[in-house]
């Protein structure tokens, strides 16, 4: 140390006797960073006191800095010290000048500081940084400046900034907690510039409470963003905030990127952000919470204004709520019934009973409904049906219940209770008219083709009328395929086809297919095949109709598509142990169909569109006939049978369809059975007139109803329009109406909402009729006023059975038996009287052969008035021949009475 201190001596010697200035600028320069220290403490020391003076109880947010000053030589060895508090450094001042750089600053940096300071010395420049310290095991934290010197030396003036980089840590902290609260909020929070309107910011669920991506957000206005649903609620909130800066819980309809209207509720608040003023709001969606609002407000309205008497009850049996309904039935007043228990309304109920009923509600936990009866305030007691559930709400337990008075329908259960019983072995139809009208369209479309058929085999007819039964005939059957196709897909694209299991004999379907296609086939010279093995059972069971359409549609296209050959309808009994995915019950086995032709076949190709919906195959389209649905139709009919349709084809060669379904063997004697139907013939005795009005703009739908109700001897009238109608209606009062819906003048919708607008309107059952098929016209019918819907055309057992519904009319009857036979027996084919009469070609005979062609040519031109003349020629004692033949013509089928009068011509 002594070497050390005789070296600096004697440099310090020498540099004053070669430089006689050195101790000069060292002075002097220490002098000016002591003036200048000097001046910042002063300013600090005034700052410190102006605080101070200001808020005294504020506490000095940075404390006064501590700058230290080193003179350094090239070496890094202190040459002289001035700090200010030279602690800070953990050495005293002589132990300064005493160590080098990289003594007192130790640390991995300390070379590189020297090297910093030997940087100042070659260039001549001022270099300013930041560095830290371990001081006593606490970092210390320098701003520091390196300034060059005279006599190749440099000064080093360092402050603490410690106090400054921990607030500066702590800031950043600060602001990383904040941009983590910011984007993970629960509630929607923007920053918006006022001056332009545009978002700076804007969390995650604000994104996800608009649907937009922040990308899309950030830069752009709520206007270009459509949010704002209404205008003035944008102008109102704007407004306030200008008289407010700060508003809480505005309330406001927004808009979604998708168009979806929601509503709001938000905060916001004006702030100065880096000399900007912007707009911080803080939003929430409350849309549900609104409709759980407005749902608890209707279901307060409701139960305050619904027919229902509505009530909660405690545990106890306590009324703690009812409704108005309630108050009014019962005659009580809401203020006694509060004080009231069930037991004190319902006679059947004691307090144990009651007791016991909860507890029962509460283990099951499910809605119950049951009839009981209440009492009135006046003591009379009525009958109720009570709809009750247990429910928990804020750990207490309670019943919520409605009743309804039932006395009215008690009443009609009463007086119709001989009607139903009187009813109960009547055999009703086994399908309502279905929800379309393809089977009524086909139906006529049938009789117009095979009547073509038969008459083209003429050979008297000219060439110019075959040619127009030709078209007759194609046009027919192309509309037939375009009806039947388009609505049965229309069905099942609807979802609304469903299996429907019967028994029947699958021998006698056979052998109508058979005939049905026999003349197609040899108009183009086609054999037709019906093979079926031998064990094919007779009687089965599965969805017949289906089976039916399935057949039709494949047997037609192979005629359709073959133009010689053959095709054949090919049925047979798998094994027992055929292999199938099916898991079959005992009774159940697998049937096997198959289509086979000789027609040009089907390429490869072309085989995955056959099943496609409207799709079809170039020979499809070259024969320019049919939708492009029968095969769609029918592949999904059987796989709702439990099958797939497959196809096997090659050009040239011909097309095999297959499918195998489970079916089950029918009971034998189910089918033999005879089943007693009974046909309404008139009134009994002791009823009331019943007036009825018939109202449809049609003569022959009018005529019909007259001529079917006055027979059985109800009154009728008729009316042409709805405006007729309602006339009619004020003077006669009808018990029922028959409406026709579309209707010059007025419709029938127009004439139901007059009618029943009307108090005794209530009391007049009115009774829709349309020729819709839409399902939808139901809904539509009902929400009138209409109690009930009827389509076009209809049967008479289902206007009688309305009739019966709701007048509660008794009828008489006459019973009908189902005949094995094919004959023609009475009002249903198939059917006779009571005495078995089956009327066939021989019946008939017993009357002249004038008589024989007249009936011909009258049933051959619907002229039921005609009939009925040479049916009262009959004779009575052939009266079964003459009930079976009115039979027929009530019924609309003339072409039955056609059908037996040419077999007796054939025959002869």
């Amino acid at each position: 140390m002594n070497q050390q201190n005789d070296r600096s001596f004697n440099t310090d010697k020498l540099n004053l006797e070669t430089n006689p200035h050195y101790l000069e600028q060292l002075v002097k320069t220490l002098e000016e960073k002591n003036c200048q220290l000097q001046e910042e403490i002063k300013e600090r020391q005034l700052l410190e006191k102006k605080l101070r003076n200001s808020e005294e109880k504020m506490r000095a947010v940075f404390e006064a800095m501590t700058d230290i000053v080193l003179v350094i030589d090239p070496d890094g060895s202190g040459i002289e010290v001035a700090p200010t508090n030279a602690a800070n450094l953990g050495e005293t001042s002589n132990e300064l000048i005493e160590q080098t750089i990289q003594q007192f600053l130790q640390g991995e940096n300390s070379q590189a500081w020297l090297n910093q300071i030997r940087q100042v010395l070659q260039t001549n420049q001022t270099i300013n940084f930041d560095y830290n310290l371990l001081i006593d095991e606490r970092e210390v934290w320098f701003t520091a400046s390196i300034s060059p010197m005279a006599n190749n030396s440099a000064i080093w003036v360092a402050r603490n900034i410690t106090d400054r980089k921990q607030a500066e840590v702590a800031l950043h902290q600060s602001e990383q907690k904040f941009a983590k609260a910011f984007l993970a909020s629960p509630s929607a929070i923007t920053i918006t510039r006022l001056s332009d309107g545009c978002h700076v910011e804007a969390n995650d669920s604000f994104c996800h409470f608009t649907g937009y991506t922040r990308e899309e957000i950030i830069g752009h206005t709520a206007i270009e963003l459509n949010l704002w649903v209404n205008w003035e609620d944008r102008n109102r909130l704007f407004n306030l905030l200008q008289n407010k800066r700060i508003i809480r819980n505005y309330e406001f309809d927004f808009r979604t990127k998708s168009g979806e209207i929601r509503t709001a509720l938000l905060s916001a608040e004006l702030i100065n952000m880096n000399g900007q003023t912007c707009l911080i709001t803080v939003s929430q969606d409350i849309t549900e919470r609104k409709r759980a609002e407005q749902t608890l407000r209707m279901t307060q309205f409701f139960l305050d204004n619904c027919g229902d008497g509505a009530y909660w009850i405690g545990a106890d049996g306590s009324l703690l709520y009812v409704n108005n309904a309630a108050c009014n039935y019962l005659g009580y007043t809401e203020e006694e019934l509060l004080q009231m228990k069930v037991v004190d309304i319902n006679p059947n109920f004691s307090e144990e009973m009651w007791h016991q009923s909860f507890q029962q509600q509460k283990q099951n936990r499910l809605p119950s409904i049951f009839e009981t009866h209440h009492r009135r305030k006046d003591g009379t007691i009525f009958p109720v049906e009570v709809t009750a559930r247990y429910l928990e709400f804020n750990d207490q337990e309670y019943l919520c219940a409605f009743s309804r008075d039932i006395t009215v329908r008690k009443q009609a259960e009463t007086a119709l209770q001989e009607a139903k019983k009187a009813a109960e072995n009547a055999s009703r139809s086994k399908s309502e008219f279905l929800a379309n009208m393809s089977h009524e369209l086909r139906t006529p479309l049938n009789a117009i083709l095979g009547f073509s058929q038969l008459m083209s085999r003429d050979t008297s007819l000219k060439p110019e009328h075959k040619q127009h039964l030709e078209i007759i005939n194609n046009s027919g059957e192309h509309l037939l395929s375009l009806i039947n196709d388009i609505l049965q897909m229309s069905k099942i694209e609807s979802g609304r086809i469903t299996l429907n299991e019967n028994d029947f004999n699958l021998h006698f379907l056979l052998d109508n297919l058979q005939e049905m296609f026999r003349i197609k086939a040899e108009n183009k010279g086609l054999m037709l095949i019906l093979d079926r093995e031998n064990d094919l059972p007779q009687y089965i069971r599965t969805d017949e109709s289906k089976l039916r359409q399935i057949l039709i549609n494949l047997l037609g296209n192979a005629i359709k598509f073959t133009s010689e050959g053959g095709i054949t309808l090919r049925l047979k009994m798998l094994p027992h142990d055929y292999h199938s995915d099916k898991k079959l019950n005992p009774n159940q086995r697998m049937l096997l169909c198959e289509v086979e032709d000789t027609g040009p076949g089907i390429a490869a190709a072309e085989l995955s569109k056959l099943f496609e919906p409207f799709a079809q195959t170039e020979t499809g389209k070259k024969s320019q006939q049919g939708t492009g649905l029968g095969l769609p139709i029918s592949r999904r009919f059987v796989q709702l049978m439990g099958g797939e349709l497959t196809v096997n084809s090659r050009v040239d060669e011909g097309t095999t369809f297959r499918f195998i379904i489970p079916i089950s063997l029918a009971e034998t004697s189910t089918l033999e059975t005879v089943k007693k139907i009974r046909q309404v013939i008139g009134l009994t005795a002791g009823q009331p007139e019943y007036r009825i009005l018939v109202v449809d703009d049609r003569f022959e739908s009018r005529l019909l109803l007259l001529k079917l109700l006055s027979s059985v001897g109800f009154q009728v009238r008729e009316a042409e329009n709805g405006q007729e109608a309602v006339e009619i209606w004020e003077r006669w009062q009808p018990h029922l109406i028959w409406m026709d819906m579309r209707m010059p003048v007025m419709d029938g919708y127009e004439a139901t909402k007059r009618i029943k607008s009307h108090l005794k309107g209530q009391a007049t059952v009115i009774v829709a009729l349309t020729a819709s098929a839409l399902d939808e016209e139901r809904t539509v019918v009902l929400s009138a006023g209409c109690d009930d819907f009827v389509r076009k055309p209809f049967r008479e057992a289902v206007i009688f059975e309305k009739i019966a519904q709701y007048l509660g009319v008794n009828y008489i009857y006459r019973e009908l038996f189902p005949s094995t036979s094919e004959a023609y027996t009475g009002n249903i084919p198939g059917e006779t009287t009571n005495s078995p009469f089956i009327l066939t070609p021989s019946s008939l005979q017993i009357m002249p052969p004038d008589w024989l062609t007249e009936l011909y040519q009258a049933a051959d031109c619907v002229d039921n008035d005609t009939i009925f003349q040479l049916i009262s020629q009959i004779p009575s004692e052939s009266a079964p021949l003459a009930n079976a033949l009115s039979d027929l013509v009530n019924s609309f089928r003339c072409d039955k009475i056609i059908d037996l009068i040419e077999k007796i011509e054939g025959n002869n």
